[in-house]
This record gives C-alpha cells, sequence and structure tokens, in this order.
C-alpha cells in the first residue's frame, strides 16, 4: 500500500484548510500541532460538491477605483484635425468625451459573482477609461481568479453590458464593423476597428483600459451569485471544537502533549476531510495508507 502523508492546514496561510478526498484512503489519522483548543475542529463530508455548493463569495466589497490616461500622444497631429499644424477635418482618431458608470464582478472557477457597487468618470475626449484591479478580501482571495467589467453610459438599470468578455473564452479577433451587437464605427473611409476580446481579467493584472470605447456587447451582469464557495461538513465533534474528542464517544483515538494532537479513527465512511479554524501558528498533516 502507498502512504500518503500532506499537510492539509497552514495557519500562516489559512485558518480554516481545503476539503481533501479521503475516499481511497483505507487508513488514516489527522496530526493537529499548536491546535487552538475548543475552536479547531475536523470536518467530515460525502456530499461530492462539498467545494462548491456553499453560498458564492459575494460580490467585490467596493465601488472600483476609475481613472483616465491619454491615448496614442502625438497622433493627432498626423491625420489632420484641431491639432494638425495644416489644419483640416476633425481629428477622427479620438475617442470621444464620455462619462462612465462602471460595476465589476468576481470570476472564480466555478461561476461568476453579482456586480459591486458602481463608480462613474467623466473622461475627456481622447482619453481612455482605467479600471483598477478590485482587490478582493481575505475570505475572498482563496477562490478568486479573476474579474469582469461592467460599463454603462447612463448608470440606469438593464444599461450595464460586459467590456472583457465572452467570459471564458479563448483570445481572438473581431472586426468593428459587422459583429453582432456592436456599434463601433470606421475610423475612416474604408478604415474599421480590430480590437481583442479576453475574455475575464486576471486577479493579479494590474488594471483593465477601455482602449477601444464602449462596446453594446449584450452580456449583463449576472442576476444571482453563481461563484460558488466551500460549503460546510460535519463536525467530528459535534461543533464543540477538537477538545471534546473521546474514544468513547466518537469512535476515534486522541493523543494530546503540549498543544498538539492526533486524531485516529477506527474506521471512516466520509470521502472529504478538512480542519477548520485554527490558530495562526496552527498545521495539520494528514496521514494515511491508500487502498
Amino acid at each position: 500500500m502507498q502512504i500518503q502523508n500532506l499537510q492539509i492546514l497552514n495557519g500562516a496561510v489559512s485558518t480554516t484548510g481545503q476539503w481533501i478526498d479521503i475516499s481511497n484512503l483505507v487508513s488514516l489519522s489527522v496530526q493537529i500541532n499548536a491546535y487552538t483548543g475548543g475552536s479547531t475542529d475536523i470536518e467530515l463530508s460525502n456530499d461530492p460538491n462539498v467545494m462548491i455548493d456553499g453560498s458564492g463569495i459575494g460580490a467585490p466589497g467596493s465601488a472600483p477605483t476609475l481613472s483616465q490616461f491619454a491615448s496614442l500622444p502625438g497622433f493627432a497631429s498626423l491625420t489632420g484635425g484641431s491639432n494638425s499644424a495644416v489644419g483640416g477635418p476633425p481629428d477622427v482618431s479620438q475617442l470621444p468625451a464620455t462619462t462612465f458608470f462602471v460595476k465589476t464582478t468576481y470570476t472564480t472557477k466555478w461561476g461568476e459573482t453579482t456586480a459591486s457597487a458602481s463608480a462613474s468618470l467623466a473622461v475627456t475626449v481622447g482619453n481612455y477609461l482605467y479600471v483598477a484591479t478590485a482587490a478582493p478580501s481575505a475570505t475572498q482571495a482563496p477562490f478568486v481568479t479573476g474579474y469582469n467589467v461592467y460599463v454603462s453610459l447612463t448608470g440606469g438599470a438593464g444599461t450595464w453590458v460586459l467590456q472583457t468578455g465572452p467570459q471564458y473564452q479563448p483570445q481572438r479577433l473581431i472586426d468593428g464593423i459587422g459583429t453582432v451587437g456592436g456599434t463601433v464605427n470606421p475610423l475612416g473611409p474604408a478604415s474599421s476597428t480590430h480590437f481583442s476580446i479576453s475574455g475575464v481579467i486576471p486577479i493579479a493584472n494590474p488594471g483593465f483600459a477601455m482602449v477601444n470605447g464602449f462596446q453594446q456587447t449584450e452580456w449583463v451582469p449576472p442576476a444571482t451569485d453563481q461563484s460558488g464557495g466551500t460549503n460546510s461538513g460535519v463536525s467530528a465533534s459535534n461543533g464543540a471544537g477538537i477538545d471534546t474528542l473521546t474514544g468513547d464517544t466518537t469512535a476515534v483515538a486522541v493523543m494530546k502533549s503540549g498543544g498538539n494532537l492526533m486524531w485516529s479513527p477506527s474506521s471512516m465512511t466520509w470521502k472529504f476531510l478538512r480542519v477548520t479554524n485554527g490558530g495562526a501558528t496552527t498545521v495539520a498533516y494528514l496521514n494515511g495508507q491508500r487502498g
């Protein structure tokens, strides 16, 4: 049989560990070092979707931070217009002055949250809108993989549309003319806009620049939180903390010494296990034999 030794909790990173599949172990024990008596617990579950059956992680906790920056400095002088030394037709290379209303959502590997509160910014002619990455909270961070940006020109209900989608699609190029739902106009005679649709912005990305102006994509924010989240299991100590575990009442053997503990069940009929509510220095290990 193959021996498995796995760290399943590191309190310096998170005080609650991830669910571990133990269905292929014929025997196991859990060692908890520096446990916090009365609160540290072992949870068990047979729910095959325990990692995603919990309530969603919730929308970004604050409205997005918006700013603007100049587009292609000096380009206008090459195309004529008000900045050209020789004059000419209006400069069509610049985006018009527009007030944008912006919301963001988080994405996880299971789905997308509802939208945040909104923010607005009056972007001057020729400038691009910039949306800074919304930092997730400590409880959201383990699950967030990216974010989406939704923009409205009025801020009214039903007017918010996705600017960073389609969700979960590989990057590709879309023509500004002839795109279903598109409103991009040609830049000049026989010209077109060619812009990238890149999908969800990775959470590590510093922000999103809306360099192609507002796109009427027709994708709207989710009406309900579809992001999923870790579900709770059954407490091995009836929710009273691991100090209460005894061989007589829970069919497990417990050894404690100086804040360390070993939990060795005599039999196991559960599929998933995790350690919860550890302290900052709590570390837990799963030891077992594969069948």
